[in-house]
Formats: structure tokens, sequence, C-alpha cells
């Protein structure tokens, strides 16, 4: 009967108090109802112990028999967790029907992307997935294997040379790479590759035809540099066909670029500040950087309409900003050398805008130079490669 309960079984603690707590603790063993951790006080009026859950019912009765008074106190155990159970049920099954329906979504399919396909194709993508039930709404788990909707679609939708499937949680990606046929080429007539301009033969490649120059040869404008006769030179009946190469030679190019000795310019110093207006009813007012025009003896200004909202409302104020950079005149003077390389970068500036764009400068030489009044007027010779074959027709002389 002393034995310590189990915490499972839902204890709740107890005092007693009366004159007969002997006759108290005969009845509880009368009708089985179990004490334990029981403490007595000194005066032998006051009974503190624990009991079952279960056997509160009966200790009522057996108090109302021995004339005592009972009070309750802290409960502990299993009885506890299930009251508090009961009493937050809607709120347990809401989260467990909250859980089951994130899990539901979770399995379901939301999205199907489409990547690297033409719009033809990915309709018939579309139009394929669709049919098999692979489409926004419909359960993972009725939808076939990744590796068997990636066979399939290869299979049925024609124009991709590979379709990879992909699935990443509840979107289904699509990784498609096309078919590129190759182009008819057009038929092209025979013809004749020939100089566009005089220069030195730096390299030459022959696809079809054959070479008339090799390395280092030089060659005028007009020579013909890839023929497209093929045959023995002495027979009559050679056959034509469209020289194709390319043929890369060094050629010069002569130009003048005039520079003034002294430079003189703008500059922003880095210094600003900002001048904001209200407008209101045709009026101005400035309520910040009133002083702002005469902070800098030159300026350059930019201004801005803003609407400012006032806050809690829809209004909008109109406000004009005006943004100031201080900038001054600086005065620069070259010396010979850095006219002469700056010169060189302009003049192989506008060379090149044109020239075509595989076309490269070799070299730059002065020629000539001439000073008059503070400017400098220089003569410069440039060496560059680039391709000097153009399209000739076989004409009967050939």
């Amino acid at each position: 009967m002393f034995k310590k309960n189990p915490d499972w079984l839902g204890l709740v603690e107890m005092k007693v108090e009366g004159e007969e707590l002997e006759t108290f603790i005969n009845h509880c063993v009368e009708n089985d109802i179990a004490l334990s951790e029981i403490r007595r006080t000194s005066s032998g009026t006051k009974l503190q112990a624990t009991i079952r859950i279960a056997d509160v019912k009966p200790l009522r009765k057996v108090a109302k028999m021995t004339n005592v008074s009972v009070r309750f106190g802290k409960r502990r155990g299993l009885y506890l967790f299930t009251r508090q159970w009961r009493r937050r049920f809607g709120f347990i099954v809401g989260i467990l029907a909250f859980c089951a329906v994130l899990v539901l979504l979770s399995q379901m399919v939301w999205r199907v992307d489409i990547e690297g396909a033409s719009p033809g194709i990915e309709h018939e993508i579309e139009e394929w997935a669709a049919n098999i039930g692979l489409k926004p709404g419909q359960p993972q788990w009725e939808l076939p294997p990744e590796a068997e909707i990636q066979q399939r679609v290869s299979e049925e939708v024609p124009g991709a040379t590979w379709i990879g499937v992909e699935r990443q949680g509840t979107t289904y990606q699509f990784h498609v790479v096309e078919q590129h046929l190759a182009e008819e080429e057009d038929e092209v007539a025979p013809r004749h590759l020939v100089a566009e301009k005089n220069g030195v033969i730096r390299d030459i490649y022959v696809e079809h035809g054959r070479a008339e120059v090799a390395p280092n040869a030089y060659v005028e404008k007009g020579d013909v540099l890839i023929s497209g006769l093929i045959g023995r030179e002495e027979s009559e009946n050679m056959a034509q066909t469209a020289a194709i190469g390319d043929v890369r030679a060094e050629t010069w190019y002569r130009g003048t670029v005039e520079l003034p000795m002294e430079i003189s310019g703008e500059v922003f110093t880095g210094e600003r500040t900002r001048s904001l207006d209200f407008q209101l009813f045709g009026n101005e007012w400035t309520f910040w950087g009133r002083d702002a025009e005469h902070l800098f003896e030159q300026y350059q200004t930019t201004t801005d309409q803003l609407r400012i909202p006032l806050y809690f409302t829809d209004i909008r104020l109109p406000v004009e900003r005006t943004s100031y950079e201080e900038k001054t005149i600086v005065t620069r003077t070259y010396e010979e050398d850095e006219v002469q390389e700056i010169a060189k970068q302009l003049g192989e500036r506008q060379l090149l805008r044109n020239l075509d764009s595989d076309a490269k400068i070799l070299s730059e030489n002065i020629l000539q130079e001439q000073r008059d009044s503070g400017t400098v007027k220089l003569s410069i010779l440039y060496e560059v490669e680039e391709d000097i074959a153009r399209e000739a027709p076989i004409t009967q002389g050939d």
C-alpha cells in the first residue's frame, strides 16, 4: 500500500486534517486506495500524502465517513497530459491537418518548365506532357518515373536531338537540345581570288582552287592569288571551280595627325552640393541648400523633378532637386615624346575604324614632323596585316 506508484498513472498530492487520521487510513486500505509519500505532522492532526487520480472519487467518500477535511494540490503524470490534450484537441487536429495538407501539396505538380526549345517544339512538348497528365495540379504518384518520361518524350516528340527530364520538388523541367540541319550552300560560280591592294604575302590558306603566290612574295592590286582553274596549265580543258581561301599580307597606309602642344579643358573637382525647392500654387520655396549657387565659381547643374509622398496620405508634394558639381579649367602642355605617342594612338584608332575587324597594325613610323603656332603635324606610316583577297570572275582570256 505504501509503495510509490509510477508517475505515468497520474498522481495528485493531498493534505488531510482531522482527529480520526488512523481511521481514515484504515478505511483507505479497506477501499484499495493506495497512499504514498505519507508525511505526518508532530501534532498528529495533519497528514500529507500522494494518491492516484483514479482514487480521488472513492477518497471523497472515505473523508465524509471519517469526518476529515481533504485538500488536493499539485497533479502530475499521464493524467495531466491527457487532460491538456483534450482541452487543445481542436488546435492539435488543426496542426495535424495542416501538416497533412502540406505533405499532400508537396507531392503535386505545380509547374512545368521547358528550357532551350524553340516556340514550336515547346508547344509540342507542352501538349505531349498534358496528354500523359504532366500538368499543374496532378499528383506526382500518378506519373511515371522521370527516366520513363524522358525516354517517351524523346521518342514521341520529333525535332529535338535530346530531351532531359528533371524533377525538382514540385517542378518538372525539360532541357531540350534541338536538331539543327545543315543549310544547303548556295551554288557559287567559278571565280578567282585576286589582290585588292599591293602587299607582301605573309600567309596563304587554300580551301578550293590553286595557289598562284607564295609567302614573302610581293603582289600588286589585281594579281591572281588563288586560281579557280584546276588541272595542267598546258591543257585546254582546265576544270573551273570557285576559289575559296584566305590570303593575309602586309600592307602600308600613310596618315596625318595634327595636335596642339597645349590643351585646355574643363574637369570636375569632386566637390558637390544640392538644393531642394518646394513648388506650390505657382510659387517656389527653397528649404534646403539656399546658398548652393554661390558656393562655386564654376559649376554644372542637374535638375530632377520629384514627388514626395506625405506620411499616411496619398498626397505627393512636388519637389525640385538641383545638384551642383564644381568644375575648373585645366591647361596641360605636352612634351614632344608625349605628343608623338598620342598622335600614334589617335592615328591607329582612326585607321582601325576603316579596316576589317581581323586586321591588325604591326608597326607605325613617323615620316615627317612639322610645328606651327603651337601645333604639331605628324605624317605616320603604318604597317598592317590584313586579308587582301577579293572575288573576281574567270574571264575567257584566262
